[in-house]
């Protein structure tokens, strides 16, 4: 057998190449490409945690607005913060007065370090904390709103 990407002859049951160094398995970085070993959590090239997140992909596509009557109260503007979740990061959308400008917070999934939920009696708080990066935090969600993020959030949390 030879390696896929020095093509030198390989030891039978190889893990790694002896001559290039690459790993054989074909579990690869998101970040950075590096080639690493099955059971690594944490790439060794670029430090990027990720994982395998255990949660169907049809649910973490969401799209939800946060209520106007919170944002009124809250945050003073008629404006709601508009939540937009896929694949691959969670977007925050939080528009000024009038639309007149918009603090957009992308976040991947592999960056979540955890998140503050706080219940309220008519809305919760959601405050999502990334590895360097400033805490993101959506106010005025609904109870379903915010009981399907929370579940999206813990997922991810458990997995990272």
């Amino acid at each position: 057998m030879d390696c896929p990407f020095c093509q030198n002859e390989l030891n039978d049951g190889a893990l790694k190449c002896g001559h290039c160094l690459e790993y054989l398995s074909n579990h690869v970085c998101p970040d950075c490409h590096g080639t690493l070993p099955l059971e690594a959590k944490v790439c060794m090239h670029c430090h990027c945690r990720f994982s395998q997140i255990s949660i169907d992909v049809t649910q973490l596509s969401m799209s939800f607005n946060s209520e106007v009557l919170a944002s009124l109260l809250f945050r003073f503007r008629f404006l709601p913060q508009e939540i937009v979740t896929d694949e691959d990061k969670i977007t925050i959308n939080t528009p000024g007065i009038f639309r007149l400008w918009n603090n957009t917070d992308e976040v991947p999934w592999n960056k979540i370090a955890g998140f503050n939920y706080r219940s309220g009696i008519i809305w919760d708080k959601v405050e999502i904390e990334t590895r360097g990066q400033k805490p993101s935090t959506i106010l005025g969600l609904s109870k379903d709103n915010s009981e399907q993020l929370r579940k999206v959030l813990q997922s991810i949390v458990n997995a990272n």
